[in-house]
């Protein structure tokens, strides 16, 4: 990738709105189509991660996105559905406007995350299909943070899972009450209805604690008719993720404007 560029500061939704990071697209999809990406970062749902989440933007771009990453708030001082809750905010003020940020008319609109913010994309697919809006064009997770129990074998590899464990500590913090794990929401792997989402691309990376529930997520979206790819990479480094994100961006945007309105 060429020399990373400071991304633009915007705000979406009325006065004071969220705050979120703009990097405009680097690459061509397809003729005149656009891929406008709402990007969750974070690391543990209670962890931005904000230095990997500005190296993702700049990935992400140069994959062919318009790309708004969001500063969401955080566990634990805004426990679930708070950062969701502002992510479907977001979701629809994106929506509403897509010109203002792709500077086209043709743009589809995307969900993504990774980690503890492919949670969050995750979970936007199932309210934007149960609000019947905004129309989704795909959703693409990184090692989705999908499942509190913790108990995968790349997660016992990775010698994770224990109390002290980020992913456990992020949980704890995310859920707040433990009735909200059977909330399909807050825990998108358990729900009981994964039928009529957005396409996905599930990308995770060998060695990764979250790699089993990445591919078990992305299994459970085909079982239920849903069209769903996964990739196990060597690492989310540009010269492996750049081709199959771009890829899934382009076809995804070419069924999504060929629909009829």
């Amino acid at each position: 990738m060429d020399k990373l560029t400071r991304p633009a500061a915007v705000r979406l939704g009325p006065a004071p709105g969220l705050t979120a990071r703009l990097f405009p697209a680097r690459r061509p999809l397809d003729g005149d189509r656009r891929a406008l990406l709402l990007w969750l970062p974070g690391a543990s749902l209670a962890d931005g991660a904000a230095a990997v989440a500005a190296e993702r933007g700049e990935l992400l771009a140069e994959a062919g996105a318009d790309v708004v990453a969001l500063d969401y708030p955080l566990a634990p001082e805004h426990p679930f559905p708070a950062g969701l809750n502002a992510a479907y905010e977001a979701l629809q003020a994106l929506a509403a406007a897509p010109k203002r940020w792709s500077k086209n008319v043709h743009t589809a609109l995307f969900v993504g995350g990774e980690e503890g913010g492919g949670n969050i994309a995750a979970a936007l697919t199932l309210m934007s299909r149960d609000q019947q809006a905004p129309r989704l064009a795909g959703q693409l997770l990184l090692s989705p943070m999908l499942d509190p129990h913790l108990g995968s074998a790349s997660m016992r590899e990775s010698e994770c899972g224990g109390s002290e464990c980020i992913y456990a500590k992020g949980w704890k913090a995310y859920l707040g009450s433990c009735a909200n794990a059977d909330h399909p929401y807050a825990v998108p792997m358990h729900a009981s209805r994964l039928s009529g989402l957005a396409p996905a691309l599930v990308l995770s990376v060998a060695g990764h604690p979250l790699n089993d529930e990445s591919r078990r997520y992305a299994a459970a979206l085909r079982a239920h008719g849903g069209h769903a790819h996964d990739l196990t990479l060597d690492s989310l480094a540009p010269d492996q993720a750049l081709n199959p994100i771009h890829d899934f961006l382009r076809d995804a945007a070419r069924r999504a404007l060929s629909l009829p309105d």
